[in-house]
């Protein structure tokens, strides 16, 4: 019998702890960090600063055994307990994992940049020195707010300095889409430094939560909002590659996360094939095919989506990425070997390893 590749997750989460935020940020913040409050009819709620208050008191009652394994919810110390991470890990068949936030997810929400810059600032430097010691079994992810791009240069160099990777920025920006010549020092700065530049679903700099998220009764928000935010994923890859910026920055290297990647084999065809039929009209002028751009330093994470297998043909497997999201609901923990069996099912075993393995261990330098 054929023994299983390694597998590597490219898509994985922390709980931050509270004292990151009574500890590390300015005092004068403090009062506006991430939070659960319970009000006075006992709903609770997460909240987030600029972000519509998430009610999350539903999903506990509504949870089977097997969800329990999920979401921190019988693990207090939210991921940050290292050797039971490592434990986790190998219960999934997980050999190193990129390490993204959860609350943090949504600090490009505040209207305050200063807010934002602080708490990313705090973050970082927490993350980078609680995986330190342990680089090949994890790649913490710097998370960089881009509303003041040489501040955003500023956070990049600092994660950089202390070890960092990779760096995590909105996956939308409608203020400043990624096509705008201002985020190029930041694209310069990312290809001569090695840092990968990540855009994770849920990220936007807008805030996207339904009004019926988490409530008794609601008008099908919750399931519009997870379907289409997968979708966002779409855009960062099409401004880079409309922009001209991989053409221009051959060196860096630029991953969609949580997005699923069914939908990439549909985009690269369609600007390759809109590129050829409007070339008359289309600036600026590319060297290669928009796919080829892709497939030489674009990557996509998916977790259970034999859609993007099957689409191998057309996207190949060097851009593609496996992560089991953990330890998300929408993710694949603790199953994820079987999960990996299924979908992968008819996929060569050379594919699959750079798929669930090799990819990763090459672009984060893990394994």
């Amino acid at each position: 019998m054929q023994q299983s590749p390694p597998v590597i997750s490219a898509d994985s989460h922390i709980q931050e702890p509270p004292e990151l935020y009574e500890q590390r940020l300015p005092k004068k913040y403090r009062h506006r960090a991430p939070r659960v409050e319970t009000r006075e009819d006992g709903k609770v709620f997460r909240i987030v600063d600029g972000k519509r208050p998430r009610r999350v008191d539903l999903a506990e009652s509504r949870a089977t055994a097997d969800d329990r394994e999920r979401e921190f919810r019988s693990d207090p110390s939210g991921g940050r307990d290292i050797e039971r991470r490592l434990a986790d890990q190998a219960r999934d068949g997980v050999c190193a994992e990129v390490i993204y936030p959860n609350q943090s997810l949504w600090l490009y929400n505040s209207p305050d940049p200063d807010y934002q810059l602080a708490l990313a600032e705090a973050y970082n430097d927490w993350l980078l020195e609680l995986f330190s010691a342990h680089r090949s079994r994890f790649a913490p992810v710097a998370i960089v707010p881009v509303v003041d791009i040489p501040r955003a240069l500023a956070q990049a160099e600092r994660a950089a300095a202390r070890g960092g990777r990779v760096i995590k920025i909105p996956i939308t920006n409608d203020a400043r889409p990624y096509n705008d010549p201002a985020y190029e020092p930041l694209w310069s700065l990312c290809a001569e430094a090695g840092l990968v530049v990540s855009f994770h679903a849920f990220s936007n700099s807008e805030d996207k939560y339904p009004e019926d998220w988490g409530e008794e009764h609601g008008v099908g928000g919750a399931l519009n909002l997870m379907a289409m935010s997968m979708a966002d994923g779409m855009q960062p890859a099409s401004l880079l590659i409309s922009a001209g910026v991989p053409m221009r920055h051959p060196a860096l290297r630029f991953v969609i996360v949580e997005c699923g990647a069914g939908w990439l084999a549909w985009l690269l065809y369609a600007l390759d094939e809109q590129y050829g039929k409007k070339h008359m009209w289309i600036r600026p002028k590319l060297e290669l095919k928009p796919s080829e751009y892709f497939q030489r330093q674009g990557y996509v994470t998916f977790s259970d989506d034999p859609v993007a297998l099957n689409n191998l043909p057309y996207t190949g497997a060097g851009c593609l990425l496996w992560g089991n999201d953990y330890p998300h609901d929408e993710g694949t923990f603790p199953h994820s070997q079987a999960v990996i069996e299924r979908t992968f099912a008819g996929v060569s075993e050379s594919d699959k390893r750079r798929i669930v393995y090799e990819n990763a261990a090459q672009l984060y330098g893990l394994g």
